[in-house]
C-alpha cells in the first residue's frame, strides 16, 4: 500500500498536481543518440529509486508499438479482456483534455484521489533521490512510471501498455518480461528520431521484442515486416502476421463497431490476437478465471470469435479517433456535426478522408430528400491544425487528393490556432495577439492544391463554392485563418442559426491536440489547467 504521506503532500490539490508535472516538461527537442540512450537508462535508475525493479515481474503487460492505431488496439484489447472478467490496466497517450486519461482502471480514467496519491508518492521520492546525473524524472517517463507503480498497486491482472515513441528507448520499453507484444501499422513518422525509411523505423518498433515472448502484427510493407523478422530472429521470439477477423473467424462477419473506419478492422484483428495470446499466457493462469478462459481458448482454436471478444470490441469506444459529436448547444444540435480524427501522419490523413467521406455521407443524403433546398442544405467544413514539426505538404496532399477522389472536398478549410497551444497562449497573453503565421502556411498549402485543380480545369462539387453556401464572414473563401479554436466554433454556430435548413459537416484533424480542444469545449472543460497538460510542437512530452 502506498505509504502514509506529510499533511503538506496530502493539502496538496490537484491543479497542484498539474503544474507539478507541468514542471517536468524538459523542454528539450527529439533526438537521437546518446541524449536518447540515457534518457532511456535512467528509467532503471528512477525504477530502482521508487522501489519498483524488483516487483515488475509482476505486472502481467500487453505491450504495443506503431505508428498508427496503437491506441485504438490498446483500448479494444482493454475491453476485451474486461469482458472477460479481468481487471484491467491501461497506459495510452496522449491525453485529450484531462492527463488521468492516461491511466485508467477498468476502462475509466483514475480518480483524482487515487491518481494524488500515488502522484506524491512518486514525485517527492523522486525529487528526493535525485542526482546530478538523473536528476527528476522527465514528463513522460515521470507518468510512466506512476502507471506502473499504481497498477502494482492496485494489483490489475492485465497492464495494457502503449508505447510512447519508437519503441526501443521508449520509457515504457523498461518492461523486461510482458506476456506478448504487438505492432500496429507503421508509416513514415519521428523520422528525425525513428530513421528515414521504413525498415529503419520498423526495427525500431521491433525493439519491445523479448526473446521467447509471441509477437504479433498487422499487415505491413514488405520490407519494413522483413525488417522487424530480422529482429525477431535475432532475439529468439516468433513474429506473426496477424489475418483480418473477418478471414479467420466467421462469426464475425456481421460485427457492428463504435469505432468508424474500416482500418479499425485490423486494429480489432490485432486487439483480438493479443488479448488471446495474453489469455493463453497469464489470463489462464489465474485464480477464478482458469474454466472460462480455457472455454474461450478453446473457441478460438476452432476459429469461433468468444462472446466476451465480440461485445468487447463491438463496445470499445476511443475518444478523438474516427468520433462523431453532435453539436450541444441551442436549436442547431442536430444540424451541425464535428467527424474528429487526430490523425498526423500520411498514411493516416488519407484513412481519415476515406472514413470522413463515408460516414458524412448519410448527412449527404438527408439534405437530398424532398423538403430540403438542393442549393446549399449541406456544407462541409475542414477545421486543421498541425504541430510545427511536420511537414504539412506530405499531410494535407493526401488530404485533399482523397477528399478529393471521394467528392468529400470541403466548401471552406479553416486553419486554427489551437486553444492548447502552450506557446501560442504565452505569446497572445504578452501581446494580445495571437501568432498565426504557422497556420497562414498551412492555408497557403491547402490553397497551392485548389489553385493546381484550378489551372488544370478540374472542377469538383466543393472546388468553387457558392456564396450561398459560405460561412458567415469569409464570403467565397476556400480557406482562412482563425486565432482560436473558441472563435472557430462560434462561427460555425452562426453558420447554422443564420440558414435553419443548413447542416454543417466539419472535419476536424490534423493533431490529437486540436481534437482535445474540440472534445474539452464540448465537455466546458477548456481551463488553463487542461490547456497546460496539451504541450504542442515547441516541447517533447515523450521525452
Amino acid at each position: 500500500m502506498v505509504t502514509h504521506e506529510s499533511a503538506e503532500l496530502r493539502a496538496k490539490t490537484y491543479d497542484d498536481a498539474l503544474k507539478a508535472l507541468g514542471g517536468l516538461i524538459s523542454g528539450k527537442k527529439r533526438g537521437g543518440g546518446d541524449t536518447w540512450e540515457h534518457a532511456y537508462d535512467g528509467m532503471r535508475v528512477f525504477l530502482e529509486r521508487l522501489n519498483l525493479a524488483n516487483s515488475m515481474h509482476e505486472l502481467k503487460v500487453v505491450h504495443v508499438a506503431g505508428t498508427k492505431g496503437k491506441g485504438s488496439t490498446c483500448a479494444m484489447v482493454d475491453c476485451i479482456l474486461r469482458q472477460a472478467g479481468y481487471k484491467t490496466g491501461l497506459f495510452t497517450s496522449p491525453h485529450l483534455v484531462d492527463v488521468r486519461e492516461r491511466i485508467r482502471l477498468n476502462g475509466r480514467p483514475v480518480s483524482k484521489d487515487v491518481f494524488l496519491e500515488h502522484f506524491w508518492w512518486c514525485h517527492a521520492r523522486l525529487q528526493e533521490k535525485s542526482d546530478s546525473e538523473y536528476g527528476m524524472a522527465a514528463y513522460f517517463r515521470f507518468l510512466t512510471l506512476l502507471a506502473m507503480r499504481l497498477f502494482l498497486e492496485q494489483k490489475v491482472d492485465v497492464a495494457i501498455m502503449e508505447v510512447g515513441l519508437g519503441g526501443r528507448l521508449d520509457a515504457t520499453n523498461c518492461i523486461r518480461s510482458p506476456v506478448v507484444c504487438g505492432v500496429a501499422s507503421l508509416g513514415f513518422d519521428h523520422m528525425d528520431v525513428l530513421g528515414n525509411t521504413l525498415p529503419e523505423i520498423a526495427r525500431e518498433k521491433a525493439g519491445i521484442f523479448k526473446p521467447g515472448v509471441p509477437a504479433y502484427t498487422v499487415s505491413q510493407p514488405p520490407d519494413a515486416l522483413q525488417a522487424m523478422q530480422e529482429v525477431a530472429e535475432r532475439i529468439t521470439t516468433v513474429l506473426a502476421e496477424v489475418p483480418l477477423l473477418q478471414q479467420r473467424f466467421p462469426n464475425s462477419k456481421q460485427l457492428h463497431m463504435k469505432l468508424g473506419g474500416t482500418h479499425q478492422l485490423q486494429n480489432a484483428s490485432l486487439a483480438v490476437e493479443l488479448a488471446a495470446a495474453w489469455e493463453a499466457g497469464a489470463g489462464q493462469h489465474l485464480p477464478g478465471h482458469q474454466e472460462a478462459a480455457a472455454a474461450r481458448l478453446e473457441q478460438l482454436a476452432r476459429n469461433v470469435l468468444p462472446d466476451a471478444y465480440l461485445q468487447g470490441i463491438q463496445s470499445c469506444e476511443w475518444p478523438g479517433r474516427s468520433q462523431v459529436v453532435q453539436a450541444n448547444a441551442g436549436d442547431e444540435s442536430d444540424r451541425l456535426t464535428y467527424y474528429l480524427d487526430g490523425a498526423h501522419t500520411p498514411e493516416s490523413m488519407a484513412t481519415c478522408a476515406h472514413w470522413f467521406a463515408d460516414v458524412s455521407k448519410a448527412g449527404a443524403d438527408v439534405a437530398a430528400q424532398p423538403g430540403h433546398s438542393a442549393d446549399g442544405d449541406l456544407q462541409r467544413v475542414l477545421v486543421f491544425n498541425c504541430q510545427q514539426e511536420r511537414n504539412p505538404e506530405s499531410l494535407l496532399r493526401p488530404l485533399y487528393a482523397t477528399l478529393k477522389q471521394r467528392q468529400a472536398l470541403p466548401d471552406q478549410a479553416l486553419f486554427v490556432v489551437p486553444d492548447s497551444s502552450y506557446a501560442s497562449l504565452a505569446k497572445a497573453a504578452a501581446t494580445g495577439v495571437r501568432d498565426t503565421s504557422w497556420q497562414s502556411h498551412l492555408a497557403s498549402v491547402w490553397q497551392a492544391e485548389a489553385s493546381q485543380d484550378d489551372n488544370q480545369g478540374t472542377t469538383s462539387q466543393s472546388t468553387v463554392p457558392l456564396p450561398v453556401r459560405s460561412l458567415p464572414t469569409l464570403g467565397g473563401q476556400r480557406s482562412a485563418v482563425l486565432p482560436s479554436l473558441t472563435e472557430t466554433i462560434k462561427l460555425l454556430h452562426r453558420a447554422v442559426q443564420d440558414r435553419p435548413q443548413r447542416r454543417v459537416q466539419v472535419l476536424v484533424t490534423g493533431s490529437l491536440y486540436i481534437v482535445g480542444d474540440m472534445l474539452g469545449y464540448s465537455a466546458g472543460h477548456l481551463c488553463d489547467a487542461i490547456k497546460m497538460q496539451q504541450i504542442e510542437a515547441s516541447v517533447d512530452c515523450n521525452w
